[in-house]
């Protein structure tokens, strides 16, 4: 009995999770109201994988995110701007992710008043954009989109850079995430004559109409 009662602990031991392994090990969410997946794995003390053992999952802080199954995989929301962790729970096991939370809440856009030029070989120009989160605090290595409301006078990419197409003026919409602000751009034609095309005088068809009449006499 006593041999029976061993192996049973034994048995018991093998199938109780020594390690929980998170995957990710943390989590980053850009977004407002985003969210994020983890999935939690548990083993035994020889490293067997334990599927049947299941997480009961939980926030530090739910002001910040929330985390709800089903069983080892969570989806993690964000409700707020901040720093907290999400808990996987297996009996008195228990593993923790921390997560931060940070979106774009506050663009600056500069100069305000951009003149581009027209030039024989086209060159963007820069604009020098910085992101804030909630907090104040500055963010980096977010795209930054432009876009210029008359695209007849200038266009915009993805990088933050403004190209000029013609002359005149338009507003500049500058965005990145949810965050916007606006600029305004001129734009002055200052190609050489020989990149400028050729202007038109008089009736360009003019010499295809004498060869046709010339013809039909």
């Amino acid at each position: 009995m006593r041999r029976l009662a061993l192996a049973c602990l034994a048995l018991c031991a093998c199938d109780r999770p020594a390690r929980i392994a998170l995957d990710p090990p943390r989590l980053q969410i850009s977004t407002r109201g985003g969210s994020a997946k983890i999935h939690a794995s548990a083993f035994a003390r020889n490293g067997r994988p334990l599927p049947t053992q299941v997480c009961s999952w939980s926030s530090s802080d739910e002001k910040v995110v929330t985390a709800r199954g089903p069983g080892n995989d969570a989806t993690v929301a964000a409700v707020g701007g901040g720093s907290a962790v999400v808990r996987c729970a297996i009996g008195s096991l228990v593993v923790e992710a921390p997560v931060s939370v940070r979106w774009v809440a506050r663009l600056e856009a500069s100069p305000r008043a951009v003149e581009l030029k027209m030039l024989d070989q086209p060159q963007p120009v820069a604009l020098e954009v910085r992101a804030f989160d909630g907090q104040g605090l500055l963010m980096s290595g977010r795209t930054v989109h432009t876009r210029c409301m008359n695209e007849a006078v200038c266009r915009g990419d993805d990088r933050g850079q403004l190209w000029a197409v013609g002359p005149g003026d338009s507003g500049v919409v500058v965005e990145v995430d949810e965050a916007r602000a606006e600029v305004e751009a001129h734009v002055v034609d200052a190609r050489t004559a020989a990149g400028k095309p050729r202007r038109v005088k008089g009736n360009p068809m003019e010499i295809y109409e004498k060869a046709f009449r010339s013809t039909n006499r």
